[in-house]
């Protein structure tokens, strides 16, 4: 195994000394993570990209469908 930097060494002490369960979702959350890092970003279109913002405003406005 290629070695961890000291930061998460250190968390993952912490983490060993958590019980099973609370192992098991930091395990889940640090999975979900690491998929996130490892997938290819996204490229939107321009139209893609316009509607997007158009629809984060509306949601700032809290113009929210429901």
């Amino acid at each position: 195994m290629g070695q961890f930097s000291k930061r998460l060494e250190q968390v993952l002490d912490r983490v060993r000394a958590m019980p099973l369960d609370q192992q098991d979702l930091v395990a889940v959350e640090l999975e979900q993570r690491v998929r996130l890092l490892s997938s290819p970003a996204t490229h939107l279109t321009p139209a893609e990209r316009s509607e997007l913002e158009a629809e984060l405003a509306a949601a700032r406005r809290g113009e929210l469908a429901s």
